[in-house]
């Protein structure tokens, strides 16, 4: 009785070579490499972006320098992402009653300031805060 004969070796080739095939769809040798090396915000911000996509940095950053926690805030995702507040303890303000707006992924058009902006006018009463790169975090003047 032999174990491995033709139609055994043909089995296990294509399951091997399936293996294969699913480890490279999923990346699963850069996922492990990256789970083992990189810590938990490294990771987030590698795949929601700082202030690109869902811009986790830049929610992160601005917890930490803020301390936002249970303040109502308004959140604009230029890029139409989705927004990420509750990952973070932040009340979201779907009206105008807001003490901070975030705006995320502005896009100005021949370099306008976001204060000249047609589509953000109401900001102009709105003191900046914060700003890294296309991201800003404003406060309402109570």
């Amino acid at each position: 009785m032999k174990i491995l004969n033709k139609k055994n070796m043909k089995h296990i080739g294509i399951f091997i070579i399936i293996s294969i095939g699913i480890l490279k769809f999923f990346n699963t040798p850069y996922n492990f490499y990256s789970i083992i090396n990189w810590n938990y915000e490294k990771r987030m911000e590698q795949n929601y972006g700082y202030c690109q996509k869902e811009s986790w940095g830049f929610y992160n950053e601005i917890d930490k320098k803020f301390n936002l926690n249970k303040k109502r805030i308004r959140i604009i995702n230029d890029e139409g992402h989705i927004t990420l507040e509750n990952l973070f303890s932040f009340n979201k303000s779907l009206n105008n009653n807001f003490e901070y707006l975030i705006i995320l992924n502005y896009q100005s058009e021949n370099d306008e300031n976001i204060y000249k902006s047609k589509k953000y006018n109401f900001i102009k009463d709105l003191k900046l805060i914060f700003r890294k790169n296309n991201c800003y975090l404003f406060k309402s003047n109570d």
